[in-house]
């Protein structure tokens, strides 16, 4: 019930109007913890829904989240660099283990 500013000349209606002000307080209290419990469980969603584009957000939140990171050219090379750079060492520890093994097998033969 909404506050009537209308005077009040009377002991009972001043009591009646505290009860009904009463109830109204708890009634929006109640509304107030529904509402915040409603935020704890579905932040994580309303913020990534207000953050990323519509389209990213049913990849789901790995996905999205590697999505993001490739689609910043400056990430996306660094990567790129890093990956370059694994590859030449693999490159050149297999060449290593294969000279390896070719020299115990030429040594035992």
């Amino acid at each position: 019930m909404i506050y009537n500013p209308k005077k009040i000349n009377r002991l009972e209606a001043l009591e009646k109007q505290i009860r009904h002000l009463k109830a109204d307080s708890k009634r929006m209290e109640a509304q107030m913890d529904e509402n915040l419990n409603y935020l704890q469980e579905n932040y994580l969603s309303m913020a990534l829904n207000s953050i990323l584009p519509e389209e990213t957000i049913y990849k789901g939140i790995p996905a999205t989240i590697i999505s993001l990171f490739l689609e910043h050219d400056r990430f996306r090379n660094t990567i790129i660099r890093l990956f370059e750079q694994i590859l030449d060492k693999a490159a050149e520890g297999i060449e290593f283990i294969s000279q390896k093994l070719s020299r115990k097998k030429d040594s035992s033969d």
